[in-house]
């Protein structure tokens, strides 16, 4: 009887010992992915996976990728900075108990047009920046990117709700 609770413990022991093995080598060759994707990248990353996402698909010159990594870089700082404002008002107006309103669904509608809006005059403006960056062949493809790249957002938020409801099952 005791030694086979020895055997068992033994058995145990040597389990788990394998598996911290094979979690530490795991860290060493690939760091852990972080939970979220604000989580995963500063804004110099970001900056530098858009920029040379853009020299992949229009070939920017060296002084012309320096001005695109720059101008990504304030752009992610300053998404990163409004996201970290709204983070930080979050809790505060839990505890005033304070919690906006739901919305009803024309005021929704309304709320995702501004947004857009929004959104839209931010990529415009920083088309205008391209233009002044790259040559008229290059924007062309640049515009071609774009056009490519949101497509996909799109296309990832018409799944969304499937998915929502693929997860409630």
């Amino acid at each position: 009887m005791k030694k086979s609770i020895l055997l068992i413990i033994l058995m145990f022991l040597g389990i788990a010992s394998y598996a911290q093995n094979n979690n530490a080598r795991r860290a060493d060759d690939a760091p852990r992915r972080p939970r979220t994707m604000r989580q995963a990248f500063s804004p110099e990353d970001m900056a530098k996976a858009e920029a040379d996402a853009i020299n992949a698909a229009v070939g920017l010159d060296s002084l012309q990728y320096q001005l695109v990594y720059i101008m990504k870089y304030s752009d992610m700082v300053a998404m990163q900075d409004s996201m970290k404002a709204r983070a930080e008002r979050a809790p505060k107006m839990r505890e005033r108990g304070t919690n906006p309103p739901r919305l009803d669904e024309k005021q929704r509608q309304e709320w995702m047009k501004a947004r857009e809006d929004v959104m839209k005059k931010r990529r415009e403006a920083m088309n205008e920046q391209m233009k002044q960056i790259l040559s008229p062949k290059q924007y062309k493809k640049y515009l071609k990117y774009e056009e490519e790249k949101y497509s996909r957002f799109r296309e990832f938020g018409k799944q969304r709700p499937e998915r929502r409801k693929e997860r409630k099952k």
